[in-house]
């Protein structure tokens, strides 16, 4: 009986990671696509878009760092079946990304007091290729090292990623203020 090494996941050589790679990329582009519209600020007329625009991460503006993050999990999606390394840069991208999610949507939560739809898709966006990629460990058998694609370790590795992430929004995100 024939079997499915992870790499048929990221090349596509199966049906399952045909789908996979198809929705992983659907989630990245939309993510993209959510954060130029971001940008452009007159397509949120809700005040809670207003408010969240007035925070920044190291003071960069958080629609053009959106488009920025986007496009390189994007990237990485399409190459890292041809370099091993850039799986696990994705793999660190999206999962401290999730950690600065939650720090963003815990600020509309508790700071704003309300809901910026387009924050909101966004972080659906990058949450639907952190569980697609969890998806795609576990669907994958054990490497030809023999490691399994989806271990005790790797967990480890994704909590610690999300806590990064977490702990640096924490530092990093601020409501701008004028001088």
């Amino acid at each position: 009986m024939p079997t499915t090494t992870s790499s048929d996941y990221h090349d596509g050589n199966k049906a399952g990671g045909r789908w996979l790679r198809a929705l992983l990329l659907l989630a990245a582009l939309t993510g993209l696509a959510v954060s130029i519209f971001i940008v452009i600020e007159e397509f949120c007329l809700v005040k809670a878009c207003r408010d969240t625009a007035a925070f920044s991460f190291f003071g960069l503006n958080m629609g053009i760092l959106g488009i920025l993050y986007f496009c390189a999990v994007t990237a990485l999606l399409l190459l890292r079946s041809r370099w091993s390394r850039l799986d696990q840069l994705l793999t660190a991208a999206v999962f401290s990304g999730v950690g600065g999610e939650i720090r963003l949507i815990w600020i509309q939560k508790y700071v704003i007091g309300s809901w910026c739809p387009l924050c909101v898709t966004v972080g659906i966006s990058l949450g639907t290729v952190a569980a697609l990629l969890i998806a795609e460990r576990l669907l994958s058998t054990p490497a030809t090292d023999g490691r399994p694609g989806f271990s005790v370790r790797w967990l480890f590795m994704v909590l610690a990623l999300l806590a990064i992430g977490l702990a640096v929004a924490t530092a990093g995100v601020r409501e701008f203020t004028y001088s």
